[in-house]
Order: C-alpha cells, then structure tokens, then sequence
C-alpha cells in the first residue's frame, strides 16, 4: 500500500475537489533525434519532449455501464454517502495505465524514436512503451500496462493496447475494468506544437454495453524533468480509519501505528486473505 505525497487523490475523491491546471507555460521540447527524419520538435508527428495535462478529470460522466457492474458503481457511491472514502487503485499507486489515460495528471515526458514511443508518466509513475509498426504476441501475460503497438494514421499515432490485467479502475469513482480491456488511442499533436489532443476508446465487454471515446489533452510544459511521485510502504493507521477498499488487492499488508509519549511507533503486518 502506498500514500500519496504530492497530490492527495484519495482527500480529492471523498469531496470531489475538481483540480485546476496550472497556466500554459512556455514549450520546453527536447531537440529531435537525428534518425526522425530531421523532423523538428514543433512538427507534428514528433510527440518527443515534456507535456502536463491540459486539465485533471477525476469523473467518467454516464458510462455505458452492464447492470452488474452499475451495480458495484452504485454500492461504491453508498459507501461515499456513508462518509468512507474509495480506495481504488489509483489512491494505493498502481500503475493502471487506462487510469493514467483517463485521469491523467501532472507531467508526462515523451521520448521518441521510429520504432518506438516512451510515456513517462509522472503520476500515478508508470513508463509505456509503445512498438511503432509492431505487432501483439499470441501469448501475453496479463499486466497494469498492457501491450502497446501503434502505427500512424497521417499526424495521429494510433495506439492499440491489450492484455490489461483489470486490477484497475477508470476514474476515481471506481468504475471497474476486466482482462477483456482493450482501448485505443488517438494521439494528434497541433500544427504549432503546443497541445496535443488525445482520444481515448475504450471497450470492456465485462463491464459496458458498447465502446466509449474521453477526449483528452496535454499542453507544453517549462519542467525539465518529471517531479518525484512518493509513494510510500505502511501508511500510518489513521489513514485508513474512513477507508473503503474495493478490492482486498488494495488493502496494506502493513500498518504503522504512532507511539504515544514515549512509546515507540510499530509497524503491524497481517496475513492476507486467501
């Protein structure tokens, strides 16, 4: 189990708080490796260089959801009216990567080369990679990330993306997702360089009645680099006082508890259920 030291997602869901992006800085690009082409980092199917979200989306609003799996959307909700606060995925730190693409947040760093795209993700942290002109394997071993093989489209790399685990959510109201997860994105950067417009399709025959598309954005970014993403192992006990975990997956091992006075603090581990 991890905790959040930059963003607290988890304080964000229990009063969905809307998070604002910061103002549009001045583009900081990497120069163009020399094997694209001599393509510069302003031409449009150069993605290279680092970007942050245009804007923090933290709600899928009316997904096509099957009876059952609105049924766990609505018991998931009672939870919250209860006063518990969700804790998905997203709040213990897992790298879902359809998570990353539906809420994403903060900076992504994107290197390039003609066989191959790298996301580096800053929170929750995950690196993608992406075969530009590959081809899935036969056998995949179920992951958070998947298998990512994308081709382009004129300007607009299409990614496609299977082999999901399904140990994730969408967004921060829990919506679930299964191994049968397969999304495809549609990546367009702006003829002056300074956005990129993403669109992602997502279908889940376990869990929506049809596929659906969440419009997307990154904007420039003046970071050299990405931020430090700290997560951290046996979170304090006071943290999950009001916690409602959706999967026992999500649950700490380990919990530390705070002395008082002069006793020391301990860190008490249980045995996960099987």
């Amino acid at each position: 189990m991890f905790r959040l030291a930059k963003t607290p997602v988890a304080a964000a869901v229990g009063l969905a708080v809307l998070t604002a992006a910061p103002a549009l800085a001045q583009p900081v690009q990497t120069a163009a490796p020399a094997a694209i082409a001599g393509r510069a980092p302003s031409e449009p199917r150069y993605l290279g260089g680092m970007w942050e979200s245009e804007r923090f989306f933290f709600q899928i609003a009316n997904p096509p959801l099957l009876p059952e799996a609105q049924a766990k959307v609505d018991g998931y909700r009672a939870a919250m009216r209860a006063g518990k606060i969700l804790s998905t995925a997203w709040t213990s730190c897992r790298p879902g990567a359809v998570s990353a693409m539906a809420m994403v947040m903060n900076s992504i760093m994107v290197l390039q080369s003609p066989s191959e795209l790298t996301l580096l993700v800053e929170e929750p942290r995950l690196v993608r990679r992406i075969r530009i002109g590959g081809k899935h394997p036969r056998k995949l071993t179920p992951s958070y990330l998947g298998d990512s093989v994308g081709h382009w489209e004129g300007n607009t790399l299409v990614v496609d993306t299977i082999g999901y685990n399904g140990n994730f959510e969408l967004d921060a109201y829990a919506l679930p997702t299964s191994p049968k997860l397969h999304t495809v994105e549609r990546i367009t950067k702006s003829a002056d360089g300074r956005r990129v417009d993403v669109q992602v399709t997502i279908e889940d025959r376990e869990n929506y009645s049809r596929p659906f598309t969440l419009a997307r954005g990154w904007k420039v970014s003046d970071q050299r680099h990405p931020f430090e993403y700290d997560c951290m192992e046996n979170p304090r006990e006071e943290e999950f006082a009001k916690a409602f975990f959706i999967k026992e997956l999500y649950q700490p091992t380990c919990i530390r508890y705070e002395g008082e006075g002069d006793a020391h603090s301990r860190i008490l581990c249980r045995r996960p259920s099987k």
